[in-house]
C-alpha cells in the first residue's frame, strides 16, 4: 500500500521571508506510523520541495492549520480527480476541532484524534487487513452518508517517535530567524492553562498530558541540529518542570541550544533557576505576553500582571536567555493603544517580538460567540495578520499603525541580521530550486 502525507500551506505576508521555517513535525510522526503497518509512504511538502513521485497512491493523508481548511478541500478534489480510486484521509490539529467542516465528497475519513493507533487502524482497514472498525477518534464516508465517530482522547504519549531521516534531509533549509539548523521536537499535549483566545488549550478534549522531560532530551540530543525547539504550548509550567528537566539534562555530558514557551509568572516565580537552565541549554524562549494592560489581560483570562512584565523581562536578559515576546492588539484598539505597546516595547528594550491581531479562531467559544461581526469567511484571513472583525479605527488607519509597530523590529541587530541573512538565503534557494528542478527530488 502506498501512502503520500501532503502538508496543506495557505500564504502569508510573512511568506515572502519565511521568519520561521521548520519541518512539518506531524507528516514526521505520520511516516513513521504509516510505516509501521507495512506501507511504502512519501511526504510531499512543496516548501521544502518534497515533490510527488511518480507513482499511484492508495491513500493521500492532507493535513494543514486553520488557514490552509479551503486548501485541503481543494487538494482532496486535485487528487480525486487524478486518481479516483485512492481514498483521502484528513487531520490535524484544526480538523480535531472543525471535523465536519471536512465532509466533503472527495474525503473518505476526517482524523480528530492525537492518538496516532487511529491512524494507523485506518490505513490497516484500506489495506483490507481489519474487517471493520467502530469510527472512535474520526468520522467516516460511506456509501455517500457521513457516520460520526466518538471523541477518542490520547492516555499516554505515543510509544512512536516521529521519523527523523525528515529532519535530516531538510536540516540545513530550516531556521528560526536568524538561527539556522533548526528541529523541532514535542513532549506535552494540550496545555495546563486556561487563555480564553487559546485553540491548543482545546485539543485532546482540553486534557493536557505532560511530557517527559528525559524522553525529549534524548530525542533532541540525538539530532544534527544547531538548535531545537520544543514546540509544546509551555515548556515548563512549574517549579518541579524546571527541577525534573535540570535533573534530565544533569545526566547528559553533552548540552543541546534549546527554543521553548515559557509564561511570565513562572519566569518571576523561579528566578533564581534561570542561570541553570540556561547552563542546561535553554537559550531562547518565546513568551506570551499578549498585553501590556491588566483589564486586556483579565478579558484574555490570561492570569498574569502586567505590572510584572518589565521584570521578566529584566530576569532573562541578565540570564543571558534570548527572548521572542509575543503581543496581540485588538480591533478595539485606539492609536494611544498602539502608542502605549510601542512604548512598552521601546521602554523595556525588546528587540524580537511578534504582534498579531486578536482573532477568533474556528473550534474555540469566541469563534462561535463572534460569528455573526466577522467580517470574512475565508479561512486564508484568520492569519492574525488581518482584520476579520470590524475595528474602531478606520482600518486603513489600524492597519498603518499595524504596521508602524512593526517597523521597530529594525532596531534590533538580530532581525537585521536576519533581513540580511534573509537576501543572501532567497538566492542560494532559487539556485538550489532550479537545480532540483532538472535532477527531481522526492521523499
Amino acid at each position: 500500500m502506498r501512502v503520500f502525507l501532503k502538508k496543506a500551506r495557505a500564504r502569508t505576508p510573512f511568506s515572502i521571508l519565511d521568519p520561521v521555517r521548520v519541518e512539518p513535525l506531524e507528516l514526521a510522526y505520520l511516516k513513521a506510523a504509516a510505516e509501521e503497518t507495512g506501507a511504502e509512504v512519501y511526504i510531499i511538502d512543496d516548501l521544502f520541495g518534497l515533490r510527488e513521485p511518480g507513482v499511484i497512491p492508495d491513500v493521500l493523508v492532507i493535513t494543514g492549520y486553520n488557514t490552509a481548511e479551503s486548501k485541503i478541500l481543494e487538494e482532496a478534489e486535485v487528487y480525486r480527480r487524478r486518481f479516483p480510486n485512492v481514498r483521502i484521509i484528513v487531520g490535524g490539529t484544526h480538523a480535531e476541532r472543525n471535523s465536519r467542516d471536512f465532509h466533503s465528497p472527495n474525503v473518505d475519513f476526517v482524523v480528530h484524534s492525537s492518538d496516532l493507533q487511529v491512524f494507523m487502524d485506518i490505513l490497516r482497514l484500506v489495506d483490507g487487513r481489519l474487517e471493520e472498525l467502530e469510527p472512535s477518534g474520526f468520522d467516516m464516508q460511506r456509501a455517500g452518508e457521513w457516520i460520526i465517530g466518538s471523541s477518542r482522547l490520547v492516555i499516554r504519549m505515543p510509544l512512536i517517535k516521529p521519523d527523523r531521516s525528515l529532519t535530516k534531509a531538510l536540516i540545513e533549509k530550516t531556521r528560526y530567524l536568524d538561527k539556522r539548523r533548526v528541529a523541532l521536537v514535542k513532549g506535552r499535549t494540550g496545555c495546563p492553562y486556561k487563555c480564553d483566545f487559546c485553540y491548543c488549550r482545546l485539543l485532546n478534549d482540553g486534557k493536557h498530558i505532560a511530557g517527559d522531560y528525559g524522553d525529549i532530551l534524548d530525542e533532541a540530543l540525538e539530532l544534527d541540529a544547531e538548535f531545537v525547539w520544543v514546540v509544546d504550548d509551555v515548556f515548563l509550567a512549574s517549579r518541579k518542570d524546571a527541577l525534573d528537566f535540570i535533573n534530565a539534562a544533569e545526566k547528559w555530558s553533552k548540552r543541546v541550544n534549546l527554543i521553548a514557551y515559557l509564561r511570565a509568572d513562572f519566569i518571576l516565580k523561579n528566578r533564581d533557576l534561570l542561570e541553570k537552565l540556561r547552563e542546561c541549554g535553554l537559550g531562547e524562549v518565546i513568551v506570551g505576553f499578549e498585553a501590556t494592560s491588566n483589564s486586556e489581560l483579565d478579558g484574555y483570562n490570561k492570569q498574569t500582571d502586567a505590572l510584572d512584565y518589565p521584570e521578566a523581562i529584566r530576569i532573562l536578559r541578565e540570564a543571558e536567555i534570548d527572548l521572542t515576546a509575543l503581543f496581540m492588539v485588538s480591533p478595539e484598539y485606539r492609536i494611544s493603544d498602539f502608542r502605549r505597546l510601542a512604548r512598552f516595547l521601546r521602554e523595556n528594550r525588546i528587540g524580537t517580538y511578534t504582534v498579531s491581531i486578536l482573532t477568533p479562531i474556528k473550534g474555540t467559544d469566541g469563534y462561535e460567540e463572534m460569528k455573526g461581526k466577522l467580517l470574512t469567511d475565508n479561512p486564508e484571513r484568520f492569519d492574525f495578520l488581518h482584520l476579520v472583525t470590524r475595528p474602531h479605527l478606520p482600518a486603513p488607519m489600524f492597519y498603518l499603525m499595524f504596521l508602524w509597530l512593526h517597523l521597530g523590529l529594525l532596531r534590533s541587530k538580530r532581525i537585521r541580521s536576519f533581513i540580511r541573512q534573509c537576501i543572501t538565503w532567497k538566492k542560494i534557494s532559487r539556485q538550489s530550486d532550479r537545480q532540483e528542478t532538472n535532477e527531481g527530488k522526492e521523499y
